[in-house]
């Protein structure tokens, strides 16, 4: 592992114990929709290969699973990995993004949900197109999140988002998913010279969620501070006020929480 991706992972905070359990069961999972435009855009009804960089705990390399002949997900964080290959019919690879290690020209599609910002664009998208065969279709995908669910709750999120974004400033805690910005992908495709067409493409999906999702979410979004700091910043983060709104707006219900996507798309 390179000291550039050792270092991401020491401050991201999803390395902890217990961490990546709490990301699977709450985190998102591609929508159908997404996969199905990846098809046509590759022109293939079923990939013969799907590579998925920066797969974490496999979330969006198992959406795969029965849609493609063969599908590996690359990821350099072994906590995150060891509960990825716990879902059987997929192939894992603890590797960076920028060093698969895979055949030239061997992919269809290539994918990194809610992971581009980790990794260095340069050398990831020159690794992206040797990969990829001609006309293969690299997608780099986010969900917007706090997800849409009732005003009230919503708002609180945005609340405890500005509270993680103060308590960072203050404290001096820097991620290094933070490096690169999300909403400069597609102009950091087009610029590359990779890709000989790109675009951007907007949907959503929807999954069940309750209170307890609101606050496992929350969660998931990872403090790179161990225990006892750990507990004391999330007093400091006021977490028992969003899990508060969420159980009086929700009480028990289950209720669909809509997840916005931004997909970039980049043609070899």
């Amino acid at each position: 592992m390179s000291a550039f991706s050792r270092s991401l992972i020491d401050t991201s905070g999803y390395a902890r114990p217990g961490f990546a359990a709490g990301y699977d069961r709450f985190r998102p999972r591609p929508p159908q929709a997404l996969l199905q435009l990846l098809c046509r855009y590759a022109r293939r009804e079923r990939p013969g290969l799907v590579l998925d960089l920066g797969c974490g705990t496999g979330l969006s390399t198992r959406a795969w699973s029965g849609r493609a002949e063969r599908i590996i997900g690359i990821e350099p964080n072994p906590a995150m990995l060891a509960v990825a290959e716990q879902a059987p019919g997929v192939e894992y690879l603890e590797a960076n993004a920028q060093e698969t290690g895979l055949a030239d020209g061997g992919a269809d599609i290539v994918t990194a949900s809610q992971s581009l910002h980790w990794m260095e664009p340069e050398p990831t998208f020159a690794e992206v197109a040797r990969i990829l065969r001609p006309g293969g279709v690299f997608a780099a995908y986010d969900y917007d999140w706090p997800p849409v669910v009732e005003p009230e709750l919503d708002e609180a999120f945005v609340a405890y988002q500005a509270r993680r974004t103060e308590v960072r400033a203050r404290r001096g805690i820097q991620r290094g998913g933070d490096r690169w910005a999300k909403h400069e992908h597609l102009d950091r495709m087009r610029e590359s010279g990779r890709f000989r067409f790109c675009r951007e493409v907007v949907l959503h999906s929807l999954e069940d969620g309750n209170a307890e999702r609101v606050e496992g979410f929350a969660r998931s979004l990872g403090l790179p501070v161990a225990e006892p700091e750990h507990a004391e910043l999330e007093r400091e983060l006021r977490l028992d006020e969003l899990d508060a709104v969420a159980r009086r707006v929700l009480g028990d219900r289950t209720v669909p929480f809509l997840f916005g996507y931004r997909v970039r798309i980049g043609v070899a």
